[in-house]
């Protein structure tokens, strides 16, 4: 009896020192606020949990009673570099099976190096799990127990229950080859390859996902490992993907103190951490988290709300979110350049800087919280070099600046020598600094309306200069609640709309970050709504309002400034027939602005205001809406250089993509012209890129273009290419999700990948695994007749023929066929689309027909046949001779161009007006227009007076949508401008 009691004391201080090496409440603990912490390796002297090495545990039999104890290969490539194993506990005198690992060593694996290898653990997805996933189980049902065996497991060699190799499926080959980058380099080898990892790998795999206890277990493995093989503690790393997402934050929970780095990859959940309030018993370990953009479960937003919980909380946790990928992130994440250097660069012996923010706030005096986790057995801290009294928690406020070390036990409650103590920290630097003040950038008017009292006037948005975690933004010095639908702490941008004078006032802002130290607030920001701002007196009005210059796209302008309080001056801006539109703000004192981005031959009516904090001024050079400075920009007689590199992206059925390289001009470009076979459209943009639709099947099309200015001026034309709506082979979406048929899936039309193959294949997946394939193309038919058509495919496909389903093979499954009915199909060509998804286990496709083409044998559909029709030989005759009007010269003139409005422009065939402020002599002047090419399309003479006054012109015909030339004539003297017409 004295020797078992013995014994249980030596495992029990061998279990809670070497291997636990934390206070044992972080061993076992019935009262934390998630229920009963347990990962004990040893409950009693005869229930204890060990490793059975390089054994599987399975029922499968390679003969009659003799066990094969060995995995099932379940991946595409070899996995026997990962040893085999399974975690067992003895109680009493049974000895039960718990879990099977696979273990990957580092090369030239050496017991005695002094500083100990890293050790990265894998949480699997519920899919590579031994049974049940849900009720789709190898086995039984999730109520079966390896241990009791009822019902009976099958003992056929080939049975995937209990695997111990399906574990491996998504992270088993690129930690292989990154274990093999290393070449058998120690950890500590600076010339270590960055996509290498010189330590350990485990897969455990659970049997039934990432319940409780599995996790728990998993936490067993993981110590027992550690205790069996030279591994650093202060270097184990945790990662896994969906519910092995979920499983990593399980496994953080209940044991902070074990791991140095997390990577959750799409998980599912955040294990309660955060509803629990346990996010700051995690904080001491870096996350890096990943997201698909079109992932379901999580969605970025659960996702993201997790991580601002943690950063909250002072955790540092890198967040990456895919766009395009849905729920499988982790083929994407093992190809970061620096995912393992990333792991490989913590260490559990350095100090948590909480927040990632060294610096004690010098707005409320706030120092900088450090730490280690909780449960290490001693703590030390020293400040410059000296011991700090008193400071042996695992965490510090460090409340005055200097140079910070730390560094804890896992040996001794009371360490009494340096090997009790873990290594030193590398120092932490902490300072003392205040926040920036806050600024604000206001866009628009402060002083809403305009000078034409729009109520589109009546919106500000107000924006803080400074990049923060958290925004307060206060009205005359009460903290607004944003309305609904949004964060109000996270609102950068803040709009504001209102018509009513209730909503003006001094709107102000202090910004946080996630360290909760405020800055100093912003000065002011004074809004007055509903027309209410207060007036200056008239003696603040800019006088001497003029135009001192002008371009096609700019204009210059000058006045005086007789305010001695201005803040500053508003300019407004608006072309003929519109609105006033806030051109821009200058500072105080100004008397001059420069407007751009202006189009040539417009009529601008300007006005200019002083504006301060409280006040403004009227308007110059009136208040009245009908008088202001009207300015005139130049003529365009520059025409954009000619498009170049115009070729083909791609091509459908019933479409062509193009894209060139952009013109330049010197006003800028408007739109392009695309010309193909007779046909031309304007793409109504300046993008360098354009679909040319609903194009007829198996045609095809000479195709050039050319760029029109701002001014309305045309480019030279660009290169020819050719272009078919005739397609061969099949175009594919593919995309990673776990489904279990295909009615499940609902992101057909927004696929992670896509591409072109000649056939049917599955050769572009992406895993093994949880995706799906859909194929579009055409299928030609030559010979008319009867026709029939199959697939086989493990798991779900279905073939639609001519938009009709004619072959469902849906459902999970091995390789199964089934076979259309009797289809009576004529010569020509026909869409089809196959759908396919793969769940777990192999994964096979094979599309088949039967009929004339085929000598009536069952064939696989040739790539000869997926095309729809006939290519074109040669593309209809080319385009005719487009014309490019010739750039008008300037003429010497004794009219005033700056006076002369052509307005609106562009204009439509029947609001085409004209206005001559000055310049005209007595007698008529004669007014033509003219199309591009040549013809007269209007003429007319006016009188002087009518011309000052402003005519409208009404052309012959209805003008149809371009470019003409107005051409005033008066004697021998001559005004040209370009008019565009929009109808």
């Amino acid at each position: 009896m004295k020797k078992l009691v013995g014994f249980w004391v030596l495992l029990l201080s061998v279990c809670t020192s070497s291997i636990a090496q934390v206070d044992t409440s972080y061993v076992y603990n019935t009262t934390t606020p998630y229920g009963t912490l347990d990962i004990r390796l040893a409950k009693s002297a005869t229930d204890y949990f060990y490793l059975q090495e390089n054994v599987t545990f399975s029922f499968r039999e390679s003969s009659p009673g003799v066990k094969t104890n060995t995995y099932l290969d379940m991946t595409s490539y070899d996995t026997s570099p990962y040893s085999q194993g399974n975690l067992r506990e003895k109680v009493k005198t049974k000895d039960n099976f718990i879990m099977n690992y696979r273990l990957l060593f580092p090369l030239s694996y050496s017991q005695s190096y002094s500083s100990g290898y890293p050790l990265l653990v894998m949480m699997h997805g519920l899919g590579e799990r031994a049974n049940c996933w849900g009720t789709s189980c190898f086995w039984a049902t999730s109520k079966w127990n390896p241990v009791t065996n009822s019902p009976v497991a099958p003992t056929d060699p080939s049975s995937q229950l209990l695997s111990n190799d399906n574990s491996l499926i998504h992270a088993g080959s690129p930690e292989l080859a990154a274990r093999n980058l290393a070449a058998g380099k120690l950890p500590n080898d600076p010339t270590m390859p960055s996509r290498a990892f010189p330590g350990f790998v485990l897969h455990a795999q659970n049997l039934n996902g990432w319940d409780v206890a599995s996790v728990q277990n998993e936490l067993r493995l993981i110590r027992l490992i550690i205790k069996k093989y030279n591994i650093d503690p202060n270097r184990v790393y945790i990662h896994g993907l969906s519910d092995g997402g979920a499983g990593v934050y399980e496994a953080l929970k209940r044991a902070p103190w074990l791991f140095a780095a997390a990577l959750p990859m799409s998980a599912i959940s955040d294990a309660s951490i955060n509803s629990k309030g346990l996010a700051p018993k995690v904080a001491n370990i870096p996350i890096w988290t990943f997201q698909g953009g079109q992932d379901t479960g999580p969605t970025p937003g659960k996702t993201e709300l997790y991580v601002k919980q943690f950063r909250e909380a002072g955790v540092s946790v890198r967040y990456t979110l895919y766009p395009n990928l849905g729920h499988g992130t982790w083929n994407t994440a093992y190809a970061e350049p620096d995912f393992f250097t990333w792991i490989l660069s913590k260490n559990k012996s350095n100090i948590t800087i909480f927040y990632n923010n060294p610096a004690i706030c010098g707005t409320t005096g706030q120092g900088v919280k450090l730490g280690f986790a909780f449960g290490f057995l001693a703590y030390q801290w020293e400040k410059d070099g000296v011991i700090i009294d008193g400071a042996n928690a695992a965490e510090y406020i460090a409340m005055e600046p200097g140079v910070y070390r730390a560094r804890f036990s896992r040996k001794s409650t009371s360490p009494s020598s340096e090997s009790d103590w873990n290594t030193w920290s590398a120092p932490a630097t902490v300072t003392l600094s205040t926040p920036a003040q806050a600024a604000i950038t206001v866009t628009g008017t402060t002083a809403m309306r305009g000078p034409d009292n729009s109520s589109v006037y009546n919106t500000v948005k107000l924006k803080s200069v400074n990049v923060d975690d958290h925004y307060y933004w206060y009205k005359n010095g009460v903290l607004i609640n944003i309305p609904s639908n949004t964060v109000d702490d996270t609102v950068r941008l803040y709009t504001i709309t209102t018509s009513s004078a209730a909503g003006s006032g001094a709107f102000t802002l202090s910004t946080k970050g996630f360290d909760n130290c405020p800055s100093p607030t912003s000065d002011p920001i004074n809004l007055y709504f509903g027309n209410s701002a207060p007036f200056m007196t008239d003696n603040n009005i800019p006088t001497n309002f003029l135009s001192t210059g002008k371009s096609e796209t700019t204009v210059d302008l000058a006045w005086t400034d007789n305010s001695a309080d201005e803040a500053g001056y508003e300019i407004w801006r608006r072309k003929p027939g519109g609105i006033f539109n806030f051109a821009g703000r200058t500072g105080a004192n100004a008397t001059t602005f420069h407007d751009s981005g202006l189009e040539p031959s417009v009529s601008y009516d300007y006005k200019v205001r002083a504006i301060n904090a409280t006040s403004r001024s009227k308007y110059a050079p009136s208040d009245s809406k009908t008088i202001n400075l009207i300015v005139t920009t130049d003529a365009d007689f520059t025409p954009p250089t000619t498009p170049t590199n115009l070729h083909v992206v791609s091509n459908t059925d019933h479409s062509i993509s193009l894209a060139w390289t952009a013109s330049t001009d010197n006003t800028g470009i408007r739109q392009y012209m695309v010309y193909f076979g007779t046909d031309s459209i304007a793409t109504g943009s300046n993008a360098s890129t354009y679909v040319l639709s609903g194009l007829p099947l198996n045609a095809g099309y000479y195709i050039k273009i050319k760029a029109v200015d701002l001014g309305g001026l045309e480019s030279g034309i660009s290169n020819q290419v050719a272009g078919f709506t005739y397609v061969s082979g099949l175009t594919y979406g593919h995309s990673t999700g776990a489904w279990t048929d295909l009615d499940q899936i609902t992101n057909w039309n927004t696929p992670e990948f896509t591409g072109h193959v000649s056939n049917f294949t599955l050769a572009p997946r992406t895993q093994e695994d949880f995706f799906y394939f859909n194929y579009d193309g055409y299928l030609y038919i030559t010979n008319p007749g009867t026709y029939q058509f199959r697939t086989t495919s493990d798991d779900g496909s279905r073939l639609t023929l001519n938009n009709v389903v004619i072959v469902d093979n849906d459902g999970l499954h091995g390789n199964v066929t089934v076979t259309s009915a009797n289809q009576t199909l004529a010569t020509g060509p026909y869409p089809i689309n196959v759908k396919f998804f793969e769940y777990t286990g192999g994964q096979s496709l094979t599309v088949q027909w039967k009929g004339p083409d085929s000598g009536n044998n069952w064939v696989n559909i040739p790539d000869a046949a997926l095309k729809s029709g006939t290519a074109p030989a040669v593309p209809p005759a080319r385009v005719s001779t487009i014309v490019v009007a010739e750039t008008v010269a300037k003429a010497e003139t004794a009219l005033s161009e700056e006076a002369f409005s052509l307005y609106p422009n562009p204009s439509s065939s029947d609001n085409i007006n004209i206005r001559i402020a000055e310049g005209l002599t007595s007698g008529q002047a004669n007014v033509r227009v003219i199309d591009m090419m040549g013809r007269p399309v209007y003429n007319n003479a006016f009188d002087q007076q009518q011309l000052k006054d402003g005519v409208r012109i009404t052309p012959n015909e209805t003008l149809i949508n371009g470019m003409y030339i107005v051409h005033v004539h008066q004697g021998t003297n001559v005004i040209k401008k370009k008019l565009m017409i929009k109808n």
